[in-house]
């Protein structure tokens, strides 16, 4: 068996249709939209701009590892008020 038959397939995964995964782009985006702006701006600078938590500490004037922990903070923060979002309309 290769990989390829391992990996299940998109069909059986609701979640992953396409008005569904526009749905949880929307819902993300709306999301980081309400996030602090610090945390925005390392979300942004990180997963945008692609850059190394080396060049984000300096923009910040933050050691790299702390880098790391408020990108931490930011996605848990941004799934926080994704979920939020999803069960009030539950």
């Amino acid at each position: 068996m290769d990989l390829a038959e391992k990996v299940p397939s998109l069909e059986k995964t609701p979640w992953k249709t396409g008005s569904s995964v526009r749905k949880r782009y929307e819902e993300l985006g709306n999301a980081i939209l309400r996030l602090p702006e610090k945390q925005k701006d390392l979300l942004y600078f990180k997963y945008i701009l692609e850059m190394a938590d080396a060049e984000i500490a300096e923009i910040f004037g933050i050691a790299p590892d702390s880098v790391r922990q408020y990108l931490t903070r930011a996605r848990r923060e941004a799934k926080k008020l994704m979920d939020k979002e999803v069960n009030k309309h539950a």
